[in-house]
């Protein structure tokens, strides 16, 4: 069960991080669907392949805050832990482009259904 996160945690999180993070929020301090949709691709990039982490970090280094900040925020506490023993999210921080390990991809995999849940979960709250 996904606890609820208030709104304005979710603003002071990514204003903590950097400002420029609260462009990827709309109106109601809810991750924009846009947004969402593009973790949704790059998430699926990396599963399938087609993209690596250093890519991520070169063309939407923004991926890598904003991942934690949905997990927190619209997560469940199971992906919560896998999110948090993923190793290709500081990999790819410290400039490693290493091979995904069965961790990161189960990460990936509970990421991308909970990304693709965004809609209704939105509705939820």
């Amino acid at each position: 069960m996904m606890e609820e996160v208030d709104n304005d945690f979710l603003a002071t999180y990514l204003d903590t991080i950097d400002e420029r993070l609260l462009d990827y929020l709309d109106d109601e301090e809810n991750l924009s669907v846009d947004s969402v949709k593009r973790l949704q691709r790059y998430a699926s990039g990396l599963l399938d392949g087609s993209i690596t982490p250093l890519y991520i970090m070169e063309e939407w280094p923004d991926w890598y805050s904003l991942v934690p900040a949905f997990v927190i925020a619209y997560g469940t506490g199971e992906l919560e832990e896998l999110e948090q023993d993923a190793d290709f999210l500081v990999d790819a921080k410290e400039g490693d482009d290493m091979a995904l390990s069965r961790g990161d991809r189960v990460c990936l995999q509970a990421l991308e259904v909970q990304l693709g849940m965004y809609p209704e979960i939105r509705q939820s709250r």
